[in-house]
């Protein structure tokens, strides 16, 4: 009698394989894999805010980016021109507990201090490299609610109220941070 190694590793090996497999057939039939992939329910996530930014005439995008020797992934909003209501900062606030918002435009659209304030207490500000609230109605008031910024580095507020002074008092709370790297322990550029 001769003994075939190579013919019962092979074995060994199907019969692994055929157990395997019919153990996720049972899991499948049990209803555990039923339903989207946690990945394809979360593209669907970010699919409808995409569209709810778009419908509000924005765009949204989530890619990768390098900001002043930064890399990272993180969202790129423009809803400049928008009329901004609670639930489209609402759909800001949650995604951005998912993934960080780099940049924010909201440039002539109808933000106001109080609105700035939730998203600063929303965290959703912690990361924005670039803001534009140009044309918009903020002011001091607005500007000085805001406290969660870290890495801010261009602040556009041409056509608003807000002072150099309140600029100066944000920039001294961006340094004071301890989340915020040393690269960033400035000023914004800020356009008044």
């Amino acid at each position: 009698m001769s003994f075939d190694l190579d013919a019962q590793v092979r074995c060994a090996g199907w019969a692994k394989c055929l157990v395997v497999a019919s153990g996720f057939f049972l899991l499948t039939g049990c209803g555990l894999f039923e339903g989207k992939s946690e990945y394809q329910q979360m593209l669907d996530k970010r699919n409808a805010f995409s569209e709810m930014i778009a419908d509000a005439g924005g765009s949204a995008v989530m890619e990768k980016r390098s900001m002043h020797g930064l890399n990272g992934v993180g969202w790129f909003i423009d809803l400049s021109g928008a009329e901004i209501d609670d639930e489209l900062l609402n759909a800001i606030a949650e995604v951005a507990k998912e993934k960080s918002v780099y940049e924010l435009n909201l440039a002539d659209s109808s933000i106001t201090d109080e609105q700035l304030a939730q998203l600063d207490k929303d965290e959703v500000l912690q990361k924005v490299f670039f803001l534009d609230l140009s044309n918009t109605k903020i002011t001091d008031a607005g500007l000085d609610s805001v406290s969660n910024i870290y890495v801010i580095h261009e602040l556009n507020l041409k056509g608003t109220a807000v002072t150099e002074a309140a600029v100066k008092r944000l920039g001294d709370k961006q340094m004071a941070q301890k989340q915020t790297p040393d690269a960033f322990r400035t000023r914004p550029k800020t356009d008044i």
